[in-house]
């Protein structure tokens, strides 16, 4: 939906949320025409009642998939746009339900956000790249626009407890990609104790990562229960800063936490179990950073009524992205069956389900028009015309181009360069 009003919010300043294509350096031959686009924030807000409106299959699944490594285990979307396109990276295995072996880490695009097509080399990553690890979990991606590489930041572990449970032990990873599917892995964890990571830079270049950990004023609280702040100036090396979220009400736990940007706010998705053997997801917010009011006694986005359905278990891992006109989230389901299929051929039962869905969800909302929304590109130091956020350029002469676009309102600006290398072959 989209609405004019007269005044945009003094809050809305451009911010780039995708670009195309993406990388440190585009190669190109000389006299070819190349594409480029930079996408924009929507100028919105999260309503205060969030009725997301579910699709009634799931995007990915286990139960459907043509891939051998992800047929018991599908699950933890994270999903951004680049290059024109979505992107989805999620973990998968074949292995077992509760505690498999291994724990691969697979990826996906579409062209709309709602069909995806899984990449025909999944699993992109498996066990073996983590130098430290095993058991990929809960992948966390973005695109650095000042670096122009894919930054991850994931879970593993690295050792079992003494009662055989790994998911107690979790470290946090790191990885680099230049696309995002050939990736280099940190050696070391970059934390130490750590579950489903989430990271957003920030304006002067700093990141801040909001994680499942053991609590700094609380350090009996298990890290399922917690969910604590930490920042960092390269993202490698990180200091716990404050506790954020915190189990309570109806809820037996806190985890996967997901926040972005709303408003002059932050906003927060997280999982929690409940009674009964129910899981969904909850929400909150704060305006400090440090502060978060949050509602522990209803849930935002509950499991499925319909008991066929395949979220009828459980709604779980979100992660939300920001779209004109709308949001969509991306969560992992369980159903109401407890069976699966192990490597054998035998049947077995889990009483608790078993994660091998990806869901979608999506929440309309108001668009506010900026009409003073202003694009501005250059070539090689000089101003070229473009079509708004769009610009169709010819490499006329081999050697280095450099493409910049800026984008600017009465709030604020920011701007994208392109490094581009032509070539005569």
């Amino acid at each position: 939906m989209s609405a004019s009003f007269p005044e945009v919010p003094a809050w809305y300043a451009p911010r780039i949320c995708g670009v195309d294509p993406t990388g440190r350096t585009i190669s190109a031959r000389a006299g070819e025409t190349i594409d480029f686009r930079l996408e924009v924030e929507p100028c919105q807000s999260l309503p205060t009642r969030q009725d997301w409106r579910r699709l009634s299959e799931p995007l990915l699944s286990a139960a459907t998939t043509r891939q051998d490594w992800c047929r018991v285990l599908l699950y933890m979307p994270c999903v951004l746009r680049a290059d024109g396109i979505y992107k989805m990276w999620y973990v998968g295995s074949s292995d077992h339900a509760r505690n498999p072996s291994y724990i691969h880490l697979g990826y996906a695009t579409s062209t709309d956000g709602l069909h995806w097509v899984p990449h025909a080399r999944n699993p992109i990553a498996t066990d073996d790249a983590i130098p430290w690890g095993w058991r990929f979990q809960a992948p966390y991606v973005l695109y650095d626009l000042e670096e122009k590489i894919y930054r991850m930041w994931f879970t593993a572990v690295d050792e079992i407890d003494a009662e055989g449970r790994p998911w107690l032990n979790q470290r946090v990873g790191y990885g680099e990609s230049p696309d995002g599917i050939s990736w280099t892995f940190h050696p070391e964890p970059v934390l130490r104790t750590g579950r489903r990571p989430c990271v957003m830079k920030r304006d002067d270049g700093t990141y801040r990562m909001w994680v499942n950990a053991p609590s700094g004023t609380a350090p009996d609280l298990q890290m399922t229960l917690n969910v604590v702040s930490a920042r960092s100036k390269d993202g490698l090396h990180w200091e716990h800063e404050d506790d954020a979220v915190r189990y309570g009400g109806i809820y037996r736990s806190c985890v996967y936490p997901f926040v972005m940007r709303d408003r002059t706010e932050l906003a927060m998705w997280f999982g929690g179990h409940r009674a009964g053997g129910a899981f969904d997801i909850s929400f909150g917010r704060t305006r400090d950073g440090s502060t978060w009011y949050y509602q522990n006694d209803v849930p935002t986005f509950p499991p499925n009524p319909r008991r066929e359905a395949f979220d009828g278990r459980y709604t779980s891992t979100p992660h939300v992205l920001k779209l004109p006109g709308r949001y969509l989230m991306y969560y992992s389901a369980r159903d109401l069956d407890d069976g699966w299929i192990a490597p054998d051929g035998s049947r077995q039962r889990d009483a608790d389900g078993v994660y091998r869905h990806v869901g979608c969800a999506e929440l309309p909302v108001d668009e506010v028009e900026d009409p003073g929304l202003r694009f501005s590109w250059m070539a090689d130091g000089k101003a070229i015309p473009g079509n708004g956020g769009s610009l169709r350029f010819e490499a006329d002469r081999a050697g280095r181009h450099s493409i910049t676009c800026r984008v600017e309102n009465d709030n604020g600006s920011t701007a994208y360069t392109w490094e581009v290398d032509a070539s005569n072959g």
